[in-house]
């Protein structure tokens, strides 16, 4: 979108995109789709590695299986600083120097702890329709619930609901001392668990036990 001059600090596929996707591609003699195939990719100047890496990353693992729940805990905990500042990316998951959206990562840090939630996965989540991770990790039995008074710096996940509605739009990691950490519109940040543009918690879930 950058390239393209569609940017507006969201990075929605919207209709000015798939114009501009389409003009681009006639003007460079590919088949004109409105989509972002490979041999777009690379005329774009973005190469044939990246079209094929930024939504199958990974996060390494931060801690062993044999080290103690703490040592699984800062891993999912750095993992998540590593994207601090990079911005909100709706539908993604991808390497830390692109960013991500709430539950990108989530997913993230979850998999530098030590923990794999599928059927949510990196790959799912860049699926059109698939967005909207953080209510099926919010569905999950295997993330235990636990009461907000017990909240506590551990990994523990913070859920919410959209305002007006009992529907989960957002997550975050709890850090402690009423702050998370989270992907929220313009970028990855630490902020107070509660705030004006999302203040309505539906409840709190400990993937480490």
């Amino acid at each position: 979108m950058k390239r393209l001059g569609t940017y507006n600090d969201y990075n929605y596929y919207n209709n000015a995109t798939w114009y501009a996707v389409r003009r681009f591609q006639a003007s460079h003699h590919l088949k004109v789709t409105g989509n972002v195939d490979q041999k777009t990719c690379t005329k774009l100047g973005l190469g044939k590695k990246l079209f094929k890496q930024i939504d199958s990353y990974t996060a390494p693992l931060g801690a062993q299986a044999w080290e103690d729940r703490k040592a699984h805990i800062v891993a999912m905990i750095l993992q998540a600083y590593k994207y601090m500042g990079h911005p909100y990316l709706v539908g993604s998951s991808s390497m830390t120097r692109y960013g991500t959206d709430c539950s990108g990562l989530v997913i993230q840090s979850l998999y530098a702890g030590g923990i794999s939630p599928v059927p949510v996965s990196t790959i799912g989540h860049a699926h059109p329709g698939n967005e909207w991770n953080s209510r099926n990790l919010w569905a999950d039995k295997k993330l235990k619930r636990v009461s907000y008074a017990s909240r506590r710096r551990g990994g523990d996940l913070v859920f919410y609901y959209q305002p007006g509605t009992r529907t989960i739009w957002h997550v975050a990691i709890y850090l402690g001392n009423n702050m998370v950490i989270e992907s929220w519109p313009p970028r990855i940040m630490v902020q107070p668990i509660s705030k004006s543009q999302r203040n309505v918690i539906a409840g709190i879930k400990r993937p480490f036990l």
